[in-house]
């Protein structure tokens, strides 16, 4: 191979591992934003112009040159919520180091003539919702891949986080990938009547959308689902498509953890024109058999009966920590496996007391962060075993860091009692 080619076909893994001077979970940075970014135009369901924006928030002072890229999603089943609903999520991130995009995108289908959405007029009408909102999502990621050097930026290592309606967005976005994937009604189809009133029901185009064909790709390098839904899990193919990360209640009414209509813990007739998706449960089996490399593919099942987080703050690290392993090049445990070389701590999840085992020669600093990143604990750990009392926090997840001679190494602790 030439040397040319070779160092092409290196680069991508190059740059996927090139930001990783800092934690990426704990604020570091004060913050800036830029608001109402646009990044295009796109035809309502009804035939007029969304004019489609977005909220860029970024660390000020952290001397990256290719920051990673989170893009967000807000949920509102297709039809209400905000982007700026997430901007204090997006600054939270940007003041650790990332560089986060709160996007809208269009919202709305047709009613079933009686009442207007959530009830919706059919299966397909909910189908082409989604549609539409994946082209907005994957516009998006090529405007600002496409502006990655006025934002310092990385046009690889970019991700998406979806909430509910914006986590079906997402996992569409990553995994509707192909032509041939394109649901048949998301083409011309017989129009929607109500009464004497006919409304056309047009091609949506293709599954890239039309926004922002600026030669970028809208590939991702991972999805934070929390508890969204796939149209089909066969979109899930390879072991090289993007990596997942999937939190969901087992029992969520709204959006069903298993193989389900939306609204299916409802009812009033308003799931009865929805079509079926694969919630995270159903989704689980099939990403279970495509071979994912260890990091690669995380899901984190509660039994509870909530459209909602049961502990955000334990799932906000535990999120943040697997999209800062992807590009870090390392595994982080999730909350409770008991070692992460060069540093074992156990019991964990704990009632207070861990004994920690430093495999290091020398002393070593540490500090204690919870999981909004503020310091709760320091000191100075030994080689060997030593005693932790941390029965003065609060129940929660914390994360242990130490320096080493090649950085820092961290293990995330749980305090339950």
């Amino acid at each position: 191979m030439r040397s040319s080619a070779l160092i092409a076909s290196l680069l991508p893994l190059l740059v996927s591992s090139q930001d990783c001077s800092i934690p990426f979970t704990v604020p570091l940075f004060t913050t800036q934003v830029e608001s109402d970014l646009w990044y295009g135009n796109a035809t309502r369901f009804n035939g007029g112009t969304d004019s489609l924006r977005l909220n860029l928030y970024k660390p000020v002072g952290d001397d990256q040159t290719a920051r990673p890229l989170v893009i967000v999603i807000h949920g509102g089943g297709f039809t209400e919520g905000h982007r700026n609903e997430l901007n204090d999520y997006c600054q939270n991130l940007a003041a650790m180091g990332w560089a986060a995009a709160t996007i809208s995108y269009r919202l709305g289908f047709y009613g079933n003539g009686i009442f207007d959405p959530p009830w919706a007029y059919d299966p397909p009408e909910v189908r082409r919702a989604i549609y539409r909102a994946m082209q907005d999502a994957k516009g998006a990621v090529r405007f600002l891949k496409g502006r990655h050097l006025q934002d310092s930026t990385s046009t690889t290592n970019v991700l998406m986080v979806g909430f509910s309606a914006g986590a079906i967005t997402a996992l569409s976005a990553a995994f509707l990938d192909k032509p041939a994937e394109k649901p048949a009604d998301c083409g011309s189809i017989g129009p929607v009547q109500h009464f004497l009133n006919f409304y056309p029901r047009p091609d949506l185009g293709p599954v890239e959308g039309d926004l922002q064909q600026n030669g970028q790709d809208a590939s991702l390098l991972g999805v934070v689902n929390i508890f969204g839904a796939m149209l089909d899990t066969a979109h899930l193919e390879t072991s090289n498509d993007p990596a997942l990360y999937s939190y969901h209640q087992t029992g969520d009414p709204i959006v069903g953890c298993g193989l389900q209509r939306p609204y299916h813990g409802i009812g009033s007739g308003i799931p009865d024109n929805y079509p079926y998706l694969f919630g995270s449960c159903a989704v689980d089996p099939h990403a279970q058999t495509i071979g994912f490399e260890p990091g690669r593919y995380l899901f984190h099942e509660h039994a509870g009966n909530a459209h909602d987080i049961h502990d955000p703050a334990v799932i906000l690290m535990e999120s943040l920590s697997w999209m800062r392993d992807l590009f870090c090049g390392v595994t982080t445990a999730a909350a409770g496996d008991p070692e992460i070389s060069p540093l074992n701590v156990f019991p964990n999840p704990t009632q207070g007391m861990v004994t920690v085992e430093l495999f290091l020669p020398l002393p070593t600093e540490y500090v204690i962060h919870d999981a909004l990143g503020r310091q709760v604990g320091m000191g100075v750990l030994p080689p060997g075993k030593s005693t932790l009392d941390l029965v003065h926090l609060r129940v929660g997840l914390y994360v242990l860091r130490i320096g080493t001679g090649e950085g820092n190494m961290e293990q995330r602790i749980v305090v339950a009692r």
